[in-house]
């Protein structure tokens, strides 16, 4: 079954927390992230890519038609949520996938959804964790005053903290130094291929080899060739996503 990833953007927690107990047990969604601000929303969407949105219409300083208008994606498949039946009509005439109306019973709501998973379906292919044609990058303070390091995504096999300074560990072997905090760093990547395996380490997937001998066992290029790396590897209680990760890729 296709699990598809979404987000909520609504200036209301109560609704978004609603909506998050109506969905809970779904088997076919996954609500990836929550924002009441939608600024930070549209930040978590620059660099994560999802399968759909459900948006609130009226946020603040701006609304929903024009907050899907600033995004690099503005087709994002979309649910509005709203708590004003006028905008009904301009959400069917603009196709999104359906307007919900405040408070949403939850028949409405798994309505919604399962109109979402057909379309879905249909129109989207299923994609891969590949990188490969991801380009999306974030830059780094370089070592030489107002520098400033692009680092793409799919270089990035992983980061950690030494000695109170984040580094990031580069596909061709380079290591780069940067003041940032890891909060940072964790907000920047893409949830769908970092993971983080223990305090103050994450990892790019699309790098993971296996778990031996509880160390994480990365393939990646080293100067002078192809090797292995290894990474600590935390508890299950405190990892819970990462052991999820690993239990779901052993045969």
């Amino acid at each position: 079954m296709n699990k598809w990833r979404g987000v909520i953007i609504d200036d209301q927690q109560s609704a978004i927390d609603h909506i998050m107990e109506e969905v809970k047990d779904l088997p076919f969604v996954e609500i990836i992230g929550t924002f009441t601000n939608h600024r930070a929303g549209a930040q978590f969407l620059h660099v994560n890519p999802v399968d759909f949105i459900i948006l609130d219409v009226e946020l603040e300083n701006t609304n929903a038609f024009r907050f899907l208008a600033s995004l690099s994606n503005p087709k994002i498949p979309t649910i509005l949520y709203t708590g004003y039946d006028k905008y009904e009509d301009e959400g069917y005439d603009r196709a999104f996938v359906d307007v919900l109306l405040k408070p949403v019973s939850r028949s409405r709501l798994l309505g919604a959804l399962r109109r979402l998973d057909t379309e879905l379906k249909a129109l989207l292919p299923v994609t891969d964790n590949a990188l490969e044609g991801y380009y999306e990058y974030f830059q780094v303070k370089g070592p030489v005053r107002f520098q400033r390091q692009i680092v793409w995504f799919k270089d990035l096999v992983y980061a950690d903290m030494q000695n109170g300074k984040l580094y990031l560990h580069l596909q061709d072997g380079t290591s780069l130094e940067t003041n940032s905090t890891f909060g940072r760093i964790m907000e920047l990547l893409p949830t769908k291929w970092f993971m983080e395996c223990a305090k103050g380490v994450v990892f790019n997937i699309n790098f993971y080899k296996g778990v031996l001998d509880g160390a994480v066992v990365l393939t990646a290029m080293k100067k002078g060739g192809q090797d292995n790396l290894t990474l600590p590897r935390g508890n299950r209680q405190a990892f819970p996503d990462f052991f999820a990760f690993v239990d779901s890729n052993i045969l």
